[in-house]
């Protein structure tokens, strides 16, 4: 087992590709999955009798608590446990994959996405963590290379599995496949991977720290999501919530979730900067923006997922709606996609011992 600091990583060197596959194929679902939902949105559309509002929403909930629990579920596996939270966060993603699978409305399918992003949420920042606390030296840039290299290649790999099974099965199947493997990823990350979290159990959770930075995330996504029907000047369309609905006479209720986000946000930096000065375990270590490295990484990071994820969201759509392709063509063409994620994969370590990670990096955004 791991100490609280991870010093006796390096006694499990025997096991360590193992555990690898588990994050890895533990990562591959969240992004499989959404990957997925892309392509069957037509599909679920028709076969549900969705308006075009409730299907946006099919991927807007899990976007929306996904993005917005990351940071705050980090937090808590980094003091409670790593593995437990991994564990965790597979058991709530299959069981929403379930509920998705099961059913037959649009409020139940939207409400498990919902839950499916909580389980993504906790699932992502953990399997990192892990990974920087289990491998160490060259193993931690291969550790990382692969999987950095999984969610680029299964996040292509996704349309082309989503066209087969709702080609072949029905969509059901799209999101039923989840549950044998995340049960066969359960079972082997409970023997395989090894418990540790930091030295941390023993201070105060910061709670404010938390709760600012998950609501400023959901009201800011949350604001992106629906700025476009609603608008952010001027109301496009009343905004309405069962029997409410929102006065014409008032801004749009997007623009001010945005500012509510900024506004927690802003109080959020305050409260970080006050713990930090005090000595208090905090949710971010504003500390860590100070270095260039780690600022230019995040920023680099940030604009590759958004164009990455971006094209992988519309290019589907693009290919059946504009193309007219059907969806097993455009999962082939998507395909090349994958094997390009796969290729840098192999190659991303060698080419950083011959060019440096800086100049591979730079190829890379090329």
């Amino acid at each position: 087992m791991f100490t609280e600091d991870g010093s006796e990583a390096h006694t499990l060197n025997k096991r360590r590709w193992l555990v690898l596959a588990c994050l890895t194929l533990g990562l591959s679902l969240i992004v499989l999955d959404e990957t997925v939902v892309n392509t069957a949105i037509p599909i679920l559309t028709a076969d549900l009798d969705l308006t075009a509002y409730e299907a946006e929403w099919i991927d807007s909930a899990y976007a929306l608590t996904f993005a917005s629990l990351l940071i705050f579920f980090g937090q808590l596996a980094d003091r409670y446990g790593r593995k437990r939270f991994f564990l965790i966060g597979l058991t709530v993603f299959v069981l929403a994959s379930l509920g998705v699978a099961l059913s037959d409305a649009s409020t139940g399918v939207i409400m498990a996405r919902a839950i499916q992003g909580c389980g993504g949420a906790i699932i992502l920042p953990t399997s990192l963590a892990i990974i920087n606390t289990y491998y160490h030296g060259r193993d931690r840039v291969v550790a990382f290379a692969i999987w950095g290299g999984a969610i680029g290649s299964i996040a292509a790999l996704g349309p082309m599995v989503g066209a087969w099974l709702m080609t072949f099965h029905s969509w059901h199947w799209a999101f039923a496949i989840n549950v044998p493997v995340g049960l066969s990823v359960f079972v082997a990350s409970w023997f395989c991977i090894p418990g540790s979290r930091s030295r941390v159990k023993e201070k105060e959770l910061d709670v404010r720290g938390a709760l600012l930075i998950t609501f400023a995330l959901f009201a800011v996504v949350f604001a992106i999501i629906e700025g476009g029907r609603f608008g952010f000047l001027y109301q496009r369309q009343p905004f309405t919530a069962g029997s409410m609905t929102w006065p014409t006479s008032l801004p749009p209720i997007t623009l001010l979730f945005l500012m509510m986000g900024i506004a927690s946000f802003l109080a959020f930096l305050f409260v970080e900067r006050s713990r930090l000065k005090q000595g208090k375990d905090v949710t971010l270590n504003l500390i860590l923006f100070k270095s260039r490295s780690f600022t230019a990484g995040n920023i680099v990071a940030f604009v590759v997922s958004l164009g990455e994820f971006g094209l992988l969201f519309t290019l589907p759509l693009f290919l059946e709606l504009v193309g007219g392709y059907d969806l097993l063509q455009a999962g082939v063409i998507l395909f090349a996609i994958a094997l390009g994620a796969l290729i840098a994969t192999l190659t991303g370590s060698f080419l950083c011992r011959l060019l440096g990670a800086k100049r591979t990096l730079q190829l890379g955004l090329v």
